[in-house]
């Protein structure tokens, strides 16, 4: 689980993103246009950045498995 907190403060910063866009349309049926565009560009960039975090994790876990396979010891098996 070493990748693991990284690919779930990612999905937080999504589901948070999320709310914020739940947010924008509550703010929109409102009529509330200026409110509305102010928090629309900071669920973006939150959600923009939870994209980024599990796009790293999943390469770095990808990485390591392949690292993984690449350098075998002699008490390991080869990979079927």
């Amino acid at each position: 689980m070493k990748y693991g907190w990284r690919e779930l403060s990612g999905w937080l910063l999504i589901g948070l993103a999320m709310l914020g866009f739940v947010l924008v349309y509550r703010l929109a049926l409102g009529h509330f246009l200026a409110e509305m565009w102010v928090i629309a560009i900071i669920a973006l960039v939150v959600f923009w950045g939870g994209i980024q975090l599990l796009k790293v994790a999943i390469a770095a876990r990808i990485c390591q498995q392949a690292q993984d396979r690449l350098y075998l010891t002699k008490t390991d098996k080869e990979p079927k």
